[in-house]
């Protein structure tokens, strides 16, 4: 065999080998429209799953929301097709402490004497360098 035909195919082997790696990248998918062979379908139908699981995708100008109830008001709601959906849980509140419910400082204020030492701690430190 010739040592040109078989550069020539492995080289084309290489190109094929990175044209699959990188098919889902925007020149690569870019191309395969161009060309007009079908894009590969890499989302599983998600139309009914998240009807069943009582999810809304709500669209308002640029930004999109999905809700596990109505869609609020100022949006519409349009069929959720494709794509990935991420749900995280949001942390919840830290429990407030008991003084903080029956109106106290959450906080005590510093006394006098306490002031005073640490604003001659302060100096002394300072002084001291």
């Amino acid at each position: 065999m010739n040592l040109k035909i078989v550069i020539a195919i492995v080289v084309a082997l290489g190109l094929a080998a990175a044209g699959w790696f990188y098919r889902r990248t925007a020149p690569i998918a870019g191309a395969v429209r161009a060309v007009g062979l079908p894009a590969e379908s890499t989302t599983p139908e998600t139309v009914s799953t998240l009807k069943a699981a009582g999810v809304h995708k709500c669209v308002r100008g640029a930004g999109t929301s999905y809700v596990d109830g109505p869609c609020p008001r100022g949006t519409h709601e349009v069929a959720a097709n494709g794509g990935t959906l991420t749900v995280t849980s949001f942390p919840k509140p830290a429990h407030a402490p008991a003084s903080a419910l029956f109106g106290g400082p959450i906080v005590k204020p510093m006394d006098d004497a306490e002031r005073d030492r640490l604003r001659d701690k302060a100096i002394d430190d300072a002084a001291n360098r």
